[in-house]
């Protein structure tokens, strides 16, 4: 039986350089994707599709979304789509619902199934916001430079690397 990885994620080169980390010129040989938007996936639509329409100029303004995030957004807006249904639901019907006798009288009250879909997507929702920067805590580790600055700090680091 094979294990996983052990410990936490590597960060990805382009949030290394964005935080300004000297890790950010490690791996010469990552897969660098085009930084261009993915395209809308067909059949997306609803909260889903709204989703992807607000976020898609959001990263792209960040710089964090390339063609190969396409998936992963996408599973982010079907999972947000998901979150949103089931707390609808939970607005309109309650977190729970009684349980009757064969007479009529309430024996319990069980939790709404939509709770737990509620719950599960909310922590899948956070997963995926996280993993492109979206959340305060995500986003606090992430620092931009212009262009300018970007570019010296190549060539200081092109110098000092030999």
């Amino acid at each position: 039986m094979k294990m996983g990885r052990r410990g936490t994620k590597p960060t990805p080169t382009n949030v290394l350089k964005l935080r300004g980390s000297w890790r950010g010129e490690i791996n010469k040989n990552e897969p660098q994707p085009e930084a261009v938007p993915p395209p809308m996936p067909i059949g997306l639509d609803g909260m889903a599709k709204d989703c992807w329409e607000q976020l898609v100029p959001m990263l792209a303004d960040m710089k964090v979304l390339t063609v190969a995030d396409g998936i992963a957004l996408y599973l982010l807006a079907e999972t947000y789509a998901t979150w949103r249904r089931a707390d609808d639901m939970i607005k309109k019907h309650g977190d729970v619902y009684p349980i009757k006798t064969d007479d009529g009288k309430v024996k319990y009250l069980q939790q709404s199934p939509y709770v737990s879909i509620a719950r599960n997507s909310g922590k899948a929702l956070k997963d995926l916001l996280c993993e492109f920067g979206l959340t305060p805590s995500a986003r606090s580790r992430v620092q931009t430079t212009d262009d300018k600055q970007s570019k010296q700090q190549d060539e200081r680091m092109k110098y000092l690397g030999g």
